[in-house]
């Protein structure tokens, strides 16, 4: 019984030693912060500030939350002049490229000091969600000018649509204290989790896809869509900002080699025809991105060490995205 113990003793510490150097090699391979709830409501959640992260498992990107839990190249003052306020999923977060070339930093650099943009990006935060969160995000920020939001889809569900007219949309929890919040705070746990519990998936806090039935009712749709995007464009309206929704589908490739996107015709006539009647400016990214990957040969989605055209968006995505917003900003300005 006592060589039992001592064996299991050793076992503990073997274990315990080889925990550490896994979390050690993790920490420069795959470490992100742990969010928690945003008092301000402006998000479902944000990273804690001015923290380091590293991701190797789509790209080789690193850097630093600011002092606000968000991926932006300078902190934030409250008060301070926003002229165009980001908000969208983990392609706009940008955890999988360099902070210097995610959206927001190529927006800056391209107005040179003209207009200043802060990211409010964040994973999961679908285009249902930045509508949920629009109010506070608008009363937080005040942004002067413009809010953009970006969509990765233009195929909403009936029962999605509904709940965020009703002011139902169920919030994004974060799981934090006690044990579940050492277990994230442990890099090797936590990249078992996000690759074998969460299907794979690289981002935290992402909300759990659902399979829902079919909606035949294309019209009711339509209806639903119009209304949460009616009351979005009232919402910017009386903050004197211009709302800005740009679409970013994935491109794939054929047995050719030409690329082409699968977004539904109807579904885009719908969200074309809702913005148009609600004077909110849509942005569709296809024909940009398929022009180049036609020219440059380059997909917006996909990294060296990822499936090409899969995954999160890319420095040249980012690029792209960045580029139509500052040519639509200044052609609405004239």
């Amino acid at each position: 019984m006592k060589k039992f113990f001592i064996w299991i003793g050793k076992a503990a510490v073997a274990g315990a030693a080889a925990l550490l150097l896994l979390c050690l090699w993790c920490s420069f391979y795959y470490n992100v912060p742990i969010h928690y709830t945003n008092e301000t409501g402006a998000t479902e959640y944000k990273w804690e500030s001015n923290k380091f992260f590293r991701k190797g498992t789509e790209g080789f990107a690193f850097g630093r939350t600011n002092n606000e839990g968000f991926v932006n190249l300078r902190d934030y003052t409250p008060g301070e002049q926003i002229d165009i306020l980001l908000m969208g999923s983990s392609h706009m977060e940008g955890m999988n490229v360099q902070p210097e070339e995610n959206t927001a930093a190529v927006l800056n650099r391209l107005f040179a000091g003209e207009k200043y943009t802060y990211n409010i990006g964040t994973s999961g935060h679908t285009l249902m969600y930045c509508l949920k969160r629009l109010d506070a995000a608008l009363d937080t920020y005040a942004p002067g000018g413009f809010v953009v939001m970006e969509t990765r889809t233009l195929d909403f569900s009936q029962a999605e649509l509904t709940a965020v007219a009703e002011g139902t949309l169920p919030d994004i929890p974060s799981h934090t204290g006690g044990l579940v919040e050492l277990m994230q705070r442990l890099p090797y746990l936590r990249l078992l989790y996000t690759k074998y519990v969460k299907d794979g998936g690289d981002g935290d806090g992402e909300p759990q896809t659902q399979t829902a039935p079919l909606q035949t009712d294309t019209a009711e749709k339509a209806s639903l869509l119009n209304t949460v995007l009616s009351r979005a464009a009232e919402r910017c309206q009386a903050k004197g900002v211009q709302l800005i929704i740009v679409y970013d589908p994935v491109v794939y490739t054929d047995e050719t080699g030409a690329g082409y996107t699968e977004t539904d015709p109807a579904d885009r006539a719908a969200m074309e025809a809702a913005c148009r009647e609600n004077g909110i400016q849509f942005v569709d990214l296809t024909d940009s991105y398929l022009a180049g990957f036609g020219q440059q040969h380059r997909l917006p989605y996909g990294f060296a060490n990822t499936s090409p055209g899969s995954g999160h968006m890319n420095a040249w995505g980012h690029r792209l995205f960045a580029q139509a917003v500052y040519d639509t900003v200044k052609e609405m300005e004239g």
